[in-house]
């Protein structure tokens, strides 16, 4: 072998070596990197398992919070129902007693009359009012336990109309009117909104069922595997095919939206297309729709018929 070839072949020796050293780094380096690479996931699934576990916390605090304030609401509306009945109780106690002294006044100045007229042949015939019927109509007008009178929820209905609580200019039950009151309270929606949007998705008929399934006076997406349903009835603790829990989940959701955007027409907007839809066209300029722009008109319809009950 000539000098030039064993030149050649020493240097082409001394390269192999160093690629076979730089290969043994590479490997070793990938080895520790693929170590490192572990240990980061078992960390990732440490944390994610952490997050989740927060979530699911904050999840039932939520739904705690949400359960307590109705319970609230609907013992401040049978609060209400109760002190309006009391009222009537006790005008209906005031119109007694002045009927009885009536009785009185007038049984005295025909004692005085029969008096001033002694030569009368016979004693005139004086009527008294009866003390037991009056405490028997007292006992009827006292405050009964729930159920025992029949005509308690119609007196209240009657006392809630009269104070602009219901409305006859609302196509709906007083019992719907009173579940979108409770859970507009309860959720954060204004009023108005809850009736302009079931007015426009269904003209507040419960029977409703949309293209895409939805259902209600609310027409509630079911979603995929009816899991924007399930998302509902977690949060508000009622079947959103039912009346209460139809209603109950719209204004949640408007509710939502309301605290979210701090507008009625932005709240519309994703109540119809969806939150993400919503964002997608803002970001695009699209500021209203077709859709959003009815419930506002019907909205400003609302606020001017209903408005004028000032409770809570």
């Amino acid at each position: 072998m000539s000098q030039r070839s064993e030149k050649y072949a020493r240097n082409m020796e001394r390269r192999v070596g160093k690629l076979e050293r730089t290969v043994e780094q590479i490997t070793t380096e990938q080895v520790r990197q693929s170590s490192h690479i572990s240990v980061l996931e078992d960390d990732l699934a440490v944390y994610r398992a952490a997050v989740a576990e927060r979530d699911l916390r904050e999840a039932r605090r939520k739904t705690q919070e949400q359960r307590q304030q109705r319970r609230e609401a609907e013992a401040t509306r049978r609060k209400n129902a109760r002190t309006l009945a009391m009222l009537a109780v006790l005008v209906a106690l005031a119109v007694v007693l002045l009927a009885l002294i009536g009785c009185r006044v007038s049984a005295a100045e025909r004692d005085k009359q029969a008096a001033a007229a002694p030569s009368a042949s016979a004693a005139p015939t004086v009527t008294v009012c009866d003390p037991v019927a009056v405490l028997d109509f007292l006992a009827a007008t006292t405050v009964p336990e729930e159920g025992e009178d029949p005509m308690e929820a119609e007196k209240i209905e009657e006392a809630l109309l009269a104070q602009g609580y219901f409305s006859l200019a609302v196509p709906m039950p007083f019992e719907y009117q009173d579940y979108m009151r409770t859970y507009c309270a309860a959720y954060g929606c204004p009023y108005p909104l809850a009736l302009a949007v079931a007015e426009v998705e269904s003209h507040f008929d419960m029977d409703a069922v949309g293209a895409a399934g939805e259902v209600g006076i609310m027409q509630l997406n079911p979603g995929p595997g009816g899991s924007y349903h399930a998302e509902i009835q977690a949060a508000t603790d009622l079947d959103p095919t039912t009346p209460s829990g139809n209603i109950a989940g719209g204004c949640y959701k408007l509710g939502q939206y309301m605290a979210e955007f701090q507008d009625a027409g932005k709240a519309a907007m994703a109540y119809n297309m969806g939150r993400a839809g919503a964002m997608e066209a803002w970001a695009a300029g699209i500021t209203s729709t077709d859709y959003s722009d009815a419930v506002l008109a019907a909205m400003e319809d609302w606020e001017c018929t209903v408005n004028a009950w000032n409770g809570q």
